[in-house]
């Protein structure tokens, strides 16, 4: 009991320090999420791409997260390269492996309180555009928090990967930009399969693919995405499997006992 004590204190914590800076992050997605749902929605039907916007909205509640715990991972690098507080969480009575998992989970609630009210945000610039006809609050309140601790875990896996703030350039250009652009963002999977099969079949081993089919499958209703129950069991596994690979990196970076 007390070192699950401990743990909630610590992600208390977290969110303690995170609140200040809540108002510049709302205000960053809600420019990000305007942009994004109005040229989709009012300015690329022009080219031929008519009714897109609402498809970007679901793609765009589904993917700020993934930015998110980015920044955060940045803040957790320089923190690493100055104060260095993560040396005082390792010396508190609970395993060590639980000090990086509490990142995981405070990355991912930080996500999720922006992300959840992409939705609403989105209906009032879509509007009529914008149908809740085939939302599925079952499948929703199970794909989207899942989404998110994915994310959550996926930021230890960045923050082993980040050398030094120096190289975070490397990390966005080599990792977090090329998933999410082929992540099923503006496209299927199915859209993708369409045009290119091989690359497609490829593309099933980036998790952001089943967090976008996911979410919209969940949103927009299931033609044309994958399998929810697929997707459901392939962000479970990327869960486990890059907060695994995050935890051992950090403590082996770290030089934990």
């Amino acid at each position: 009991m007390s070192v699950f004590q401990t743990f909630c204190a610590l992600v208390q914590r977290d969110l303690a320090v995170y609140l200040p800076s809540c108002k510049d992050r709302a205000i960053n997605a809600i420019i990000w999420g305007s942009l994004c749902m109005g040229v989709f929605e009012y300015i690329m039907p022009s080219m031929g791409l008519a009714g897109h916007g609402t498809f970007i909205a679901v793609s765009t509640a589904a993917s700020w997260g993934f930015f998110e715990v980015t920044e955060n991972v940045a803040i957790f690098i320089g923190d690493l390269e100055g104060a260095r507080s993560i040396s005082y969480y390792l010396t508190l009575p609970l395993p060590q492996w639980m000090v990086f998992l509490r990142l995981a989970v405070s990355n991912a609630i930080q996500a999720f309180f922006i992300a959840i009210f992409f939705l609403p945000f989105a209906k009032l610039i879509l509007w009529n555009s914008f149908t809740f006809e085939n939302f599925s609050f079952f499948k929703f309140i199970i794909m989207f928090p899942l989404v998110h601790l994915f994310y959550g875990s996926f930021s230890l896996f960045l923050a082993m990967r980040m050398e030094s703030l120096d190289k975070i350039g490397n990390v966005w250009l080599r990792i977090v930009y090329p998933l999410w652009w082929l992540g099923c963002f503006q496209f299927s999977w199915a859209t993708l399969h369409d045009a290119a099969p091989t690359i497609a079949y490829i593309n099933l081993l980036n998790p952001l693919v089943y967090a976008m089919e996911g979410v919209r499958g969940a949103v927009l209703g299931q033609a044309g995405s994958l399998p929810f129950w697929n997707c459901v069991g392939m962000l479970i596994f990327f869960t486990i499997f890059t907060l695994w690979i995050g935890v051992r990196g950090l403590k082996k970076r770290l030089d934990c006992i």
